[in-house]
């Protein structure tokens, strides 16, 4: 076959012959399938991931079956654009890139339509040419194969001649009749002249369902669109890739030439080329896993039926096609749903969770995210892919010139860039010493895995390199931090530009350009990125309201903050007038000077700002459309997306707005999201005060580069109050600001009275569109069990409701009855149970908290982490709200969260003056010294393993080594909500008995600290500390300084290296007899005795005792259903049951514990009387059937004697149930 495909096929319904259509694509891979009567109504969307269906059909009267219709398929990697058609004719068309540009036009007219030579020349006078018009024109000529010549015949026989079109025809028949047999050639191929040569036509030899054949037109002289090959990293063999970099990357041999960098990239990927297989350059085929050797056999019976009828056609031999025909069809339908039911059956609780990630993704599709339309700018169709790529990089290239700033700006940066910045420094600043191999380590360690950049390395393979090949990239970055000099393969970047939802994408302006750039660069920002966030924050030059990509910090903050401030308003009957801002082309636009400025204003100098400056210096890119790229673009300005530092650099540029403001004023930012408020009674005070607010932030935008949407910048009038009164009125830059109802801010949907009905109905629906993918996979017969289900849930759609329910959540009771609605109906879909199912056993069943308590809990966990970050402006709302008299007198307006947490806060007995307040290190984190940490014992085996002598023996064997060192044991231990810690040296023994349920992880970090303070005050200077804590060692090796007590042992252990102590870490296996832990775990266990103390813990260690709360107000909550039937089998909440066995089985064992199946609670959706046990003459119940039926006492005995529900399903295994059913026949009628 030809490399290039376009199929021509009247498919008889594309619902009836969809997996031959399938088939098709997967052997064959057209560009384009050019299908006639769809037989489908305007609501059918095509699910095939590789292919868009654009589609004309004729209008259907209701309760009518659909008829007709012409489609195209397009292959979603090539550049296309529809053409609009202006024609009574079922025909559609578009235009392709394959990659020069052809029109392809799909027609069908069925046998009674009426048309003229006419109405062809005007169809063909909208195409642009070359043309393919393709399609079942219903017309008979013998010019084309027919045995006669009809009306219809010769009119497009004279259309072929005044049009100059050609026919690909040979007279082979397209068509068989299914009644009579007869064969005729009423499907046509019509070509532009141009063409006519370039491509053939071929019947195919199969009908494949349909009574028309699919027709093949091949380009023959083409070249088939390679694909961008990508690394298959899950097939990479890194042992070799090891061995081959340690003896391959050898350190004189790079750091000796004058380009270390490229040397070093270029050696990488020829031992990656050797190492790691790459996907193909061809085009990427579906492969259908369905198809299996009984469907070739179904396909090849109908092929030989075929070929028999032709041989002989008459009336047996058309009966025997028409049976093999019958037979392919449901034998490939058959095949491909048990399939189907097989892979979902696959996804359960044992299925690892990436592949079950993997199999979600599959299933539910992963629409194009990249440019594959045509383009129009001014009025000019842009076809050809390189040139769609070039026209994008040069709309992203003029967005990021000087040509996109105002004429006041130009004018001011033309002044300020003649003076340059002067970073000159003897860099004995802390932030510009060497690298470490410890932040090299670091950086990899938190670098998540994405695209390569035009180096195409990729940070798998920086993370397989071994320590010999790491320590040569750590020279290279040092020579690059020490020298100054930037290596300018880092300067370029692959752009893929993602088309912006809800835009035009044939406008190139519509895309957001997102930066492939080099991985071993970005390895390299993140280590200057952590060592700048930490100057910026310890010196508090980031302003405190902004609260985007800053650690403690989250946009909820921002959302209290500002549905607090409009509650405050509400009670004070004041007016409260927001306005939102939006940056246009925000990163695209960022002055790269005066990020230099504002370093400088920082007091940054030497290495880390001349490497920012190198970093935006001289930038460019290119564009990727499919596998094409664009010329070489320049990128001015602007900072860009994807890179590690831009995010930083751009929080940086944007801090100043702030300073714009008086002090009445309130602000929010988050990133670029910025808004700022004001409220009081008298609106005319609010319309001057802000208006001079927009004129300062105005002048602050003339100086920094940045412009703002003059239509999406918006304002909003919240009020509460019923009498008349107008909305104010602002200008920004000579605009006046459009007043708006509702707008979205962080993710949520406020509304001028803030009763959230917008948002929730937003979400509703949001949520509903997720739960298809529950739909689904929860086939009651085949789907995926309960536990795999509700992971899914809680992800899709639980996820969406856990967003911003903190602030929404303050909505009427009555509003949020919607969104129990949509829990309680994914619950079901987990569970299988069935309709009438009460909502509370459908909780207690599925262990999900009903949404209140949900919402109560995300409230109470987000109040504790809160209360660590004393410096954040959401504090105060929620530890020192306003007003709390005035709400408390006027109970109809609803509070702020501040208040309406009063009560919430003192029940749940959560000691707030003991958490520890969240701080940065005061030592630089690169600059702490590590102490050494010795795992011997850990890794001669596990405690069941290894015999208590034998640790006793390795361990004297290691102390004689430190025959010198002090040593100290610590341990911490809890029982209950008891905790506390204790560090033993000789007759030294420190304790410290911690807050009530404290973790056990605090204990053992508040063992090492009291070792710490020995060491502190004692004349020795060597000690061994001996813990048996390996989580704890971990921690501090590893420095996970957002714990606090793990910042303060790692402080406190450089401050004590530093003053020339030497301190190592010796993990000890707990209960193994060994003397010293025997010691201090006896002495810690005694110090639960005390009284308990206000020692500071973290936050999260308080989250367990929420959690205790929130159970005990869902079993109040259950304790009130002493009538539900699953309240007899399990009394307590909070427990979770796996299974484990297959969908069906696992339904049923739901279903009989909450006591309600279609059996016997079907009539109250029939509306019916209820069911009688026909033997027993007693109600028909699940507890009748499983225990008193005296029809099934014989087979009962084999599986079970119990006398109630609660003892057989917590005693009797779930699989001698199911089998029970089964053998009284009511496995499928429950």
């Amino acid at each position: 076959m030809a490399n290039t495909h376009f199929i021509q096929w009247n498919c008889r319904g594309i619902r009836a012959n969809y997996e031959e259509l399938e088939l098709l694509v997967a052997k064959y891979n057209p560009v384009a399938l050019c299908l006639q009567e769809l037989q489908v109504s305007d609501t059918y969307t095509s699910n095939n991931k590789l292919y868009n269906l654009i589609s004309k059909l004729p209008h259907i009267p209701t309760g009518h079956r659909p008829h007709g219709g012409a489609g195209i398929l397009i292959r979603k990697d090539l550049p296309h654009s529809v053409i609009p058609l202006n024609t009574s004719f079922q025909a559609v068309a578009c235009r392709i890139s394959i990659p020069q540009p052809i029109t392809v036009c799909s027609i069908y007219l069925p046998p009674t339509s009426s048309w003229t030579e006419t109405d062809l020349l005007n169809l063909v006078s909208q195409l642009p040419p070359p043309v393919l018009l393709l399609g079942d024109f219903n017309a008979h000529n013998s010019l084309w194969g027919c045995s006669s010549t009809d009306g219809k015949g010769q009119e497009i026989a004279d259309f072929l001649l005044s049009s100059s079109m050609c026919l690909l025809n040979n007279k082979q028949s397209t068509y068989i009749h299914p009644a009579t047999g007869t064969s005729s050639s009423i499907d046509l191929a019509l070509v532009h002249p141009s063409l006519f040569l370039d491509f053939s036509w071929k019947v195919h030899d199969d009908l494949c369902g349909s009574d028309h054949f699919p027709i093949f037109i091949s380009q023959s002289n083409s070249q088939p669109i390679p694909e961008t090959q990508r690394w298959k990293l899950e097939k990479a063999d890194w042992v070799t890739f090891a061995a081959l970099s340690s003896t391959e990357l050898v350190c004189d041999d790079i750091m000796l030439n004058s380009n270390p960098i490229e040397i070093f990239t270029e050696v990488l990927l020829s031992i990656a080329e050797r190492t790691i297989p790459k996907t193909s350059k061809e085009p990427r085929i579906a492969r259908k896993p369905w198809f299996n050797d009984e469907c070739k056999t179904a396909i090849s019976e109908r092929k030989n039926a075929l070929r028999k009828f032709k041989l002989n056609p008459n009336l047996n031999t058309l009966s025997n096609l028409r049976v093999h025909r019958a037979k392919a069809r449901r034998c490939i339908r058959l095949n491909k749903r048990n399939s189907w039911k097989s892979y979902i059956s696959r996804i359960n609780s044992q299925t690892p969770m990436k592949k079950v990630w993997k199999m979600v993704r599959r299933i539910s599709g992963k629409p194009s995210t990249t440019a594959n339309t045509h383009l129009n700018v001014s009025g000019v169709n842009i076809e050809q892919p390189h040139d769609i790529a070039n026209s994008i990089a040069s709309t992203i290239s003029h967005n990021s010139s000087t040509d996109h700033y105002t004429e006041r700006f130009r004018r001011y940066k033309a002044h300020q860039e003649r003076r340059p910045v002067d970073f000159s420094s003897d860099n004995s600043e802390p932030y510009n010493v060497p690298f470490s191999f410890q932040e090299l380590h670091n950086a990899l360690k938190k670098a998540h895995d994405s695209a390569s950049g035009p180096d195409n390395i990729h940070y798998q393979m920086l993370k397989h390199l071994p320590e010999s090949a790491l320590s040569i990239l750590l020279k290279i970055f040092n020579k690059i931090w020490l020298t100054g000099e930037f290596p300018t393969s880092w300067s370029k970047a692959i752009v893929i530009p993602i088309p912006k939802p809800g835009k035009d994408p044939s406008d190139p302006g519509n895309y957001r350009p997102i930066s492939l750039t080099s991985c071993v660069c970005k390895t390299l920002e993140r280590i200057i990125n952590e060592r700048l966030v930490w100057f910026l924050e310890k010196n508090k030059l980031i302003t405190e309201y902004q609260s985007g990509f800053r650690k403690q910090r989250s946009s909820t903050d921002q959302l209290v903050r500002f549905e607090s401030f409009i509650r405050e308003g509400f009670v004070r009957r004041e007016h409260v007038v927001s306005i939102f801002f939006d940056l246009e082309k925000a990163y695209d636009t960022t002055w790269k000077h005066g990020i230099l400025q504002d370093l400088h204003k920082c007091g940054l100098r030497g290495r880390l700002p001349v490497f920012i400056s190198n970093f935006l210096a001289l930038r460019n890119f290119r564009v990727r459309v499919g596998s094409c790229l664009s010329d070489l673009h320049n990128q001015e300005a602007g900072v860009p997306q994807g890179c590690i530092l831009s995010v930083t650099l751009f929080i940086l540029k944007i801090n100043s707005i702030v300073k714009c403001l008086p002090s009445n004023i309130k602000c929010s930012l988050f990133v670029d999201d910025f808004l700022i408020c004001y409220r009081s009674r008298n609106m005319n005070s609010i319309e001057r005060l802000l208006q001079l607010c927009l004129n300062n932030i105005q002048n602050w935008a003339d100086r920094n580069g940045f412009q703002f949407s003059k239509t999406k910048t918006v304002c909003m009038h919240f009020c509460q109050q019923r009498t008349l009164h107008t909305d104010p009125q602002f200008t920004l830059d000579g605009a006046a600001i459009p007043i708006v109802n509702e707008f979205k801010f962080l993710g949520l949907i406020f509304d001028k009275t803030l009763k959230f009905i917008p948002h929730i109905k937003y979400l509703k629906d949001r949520c509903m569109k997720s739960m298809n993918l529950l739909k689904v996979v929860a086939h009651t017969d085949w789907g995926a069990d309960g536990a795999t289900l509700l992971k899914l849930y809680r992800s899709h759609v639980r996820s969406k409701l856990d967003y911003g329910c903190i602030v929404y959540g303050s909505a009427r009771s009555s509003y949020l009855q919607a969104l129990d609605r949509v829990q309680n109906g994914a619950l079901r879909l987990c569970l299988g149970a069935f309709r009438t199912s009460p909502i509370p056993s459908l909780q207690v069943e599925a262990n999900e908290l009903p949404l209140i308590l949900r919402r109560e809990k995300l409230t109470l966990q987000y109040i504790t982490k809160l209360k660590s970050t004393p410096d954040n402006p959401a504090y105060t709302c929620v530890f020192a709200p306003k007003y709390t008299l005035l709400f408390e007198a006027k109970p109809f307006v609803i509070p702020t969260l501040g208040v309406r947490v009063k009560d919430l806060l003192s029940d749940t007995g959560i000691r707030f003056e003991c958490i520890e307040k969240s701080s940065l290190s005061p030592v630089p984190p690169w600059l702490l010294k590590i102490p050494t940490f010795i795992y011997a014992l850990h890794d001669i085996g596990t405690k069941s393993e290894v015999p208590p002598d034998l640790f006793k023996l390795k361990l004297n064997e290691l102390l004689a080594d430190f025959d010198s060192f002090q040593r100290i044991y610590t341990d911490g231990s809890k029982f209950g909500a008891a905790v506390a810690a204790a560090a033993m040296t000789g007759p030294t023994l420190l304790v410290n008995r911690l807050p009530n349920s404290s973790s056990i992880l605090s204990a053992e970090a508040r063992g090492i600290l009291l070792a710490l303070s020995i060491i502190e005050s004692s004349a020795h200077d060597e000690f061994l500390i001996l813990t048996d804590s390996f989580s704890c060692l971990q921690s501090i090796e590893n420095r996970k300084l957002d714990h606090p007590l793990i910042l303060e042992i790692v402080v406190t252990v450089h401050q004590l290296i530093a003053s020339g102590k030497r301190i190592i870490f010796i993990w000890l296996p707990s209960h193994t007899g060994l003397a010293g832990n025997v010691a201090v775990d006896a002495a810690a266990k005694a110090a639960l005795n005390l009284a308990e103390s206000q020692t500071p813990v973290p936050f999260s260690d308080f989250y367990p005792l929420i959690n205790t709360h929130i159970a005990s107000h869902w079993q109040r909550l259950w304790n009130a259903n002493t009538n539900n039937k699953l309240y007899s089998i399990e009394p307590r909440v909070n427990i979770s049951k796996p299974y484990q066995l297959p969908r069906r089985d696992e339904l049923i064992i739901h279903r009989l514990r909450i006591g309600h199946t279609h059996l016997t609670h079907g009539f109250l959706l029939k509306r019916e009387d209820p069911p009688e046990c026909i033997g027993c003459q007693t109600p028909l119940t699940v507890e009748h059937i499983l225990l008193n039926c005296i029809e099934f006492q014989l087979i009962r005995v084999k599986y079970y004697t119990c006398t109630n529900l609660s003892e057989l399903f917590n005693n009797v295994p779930p699989r001698a149930i199911v089998d029970f059913i089964k053998e009284i026949g009511l496995y499928r009628k429950l």
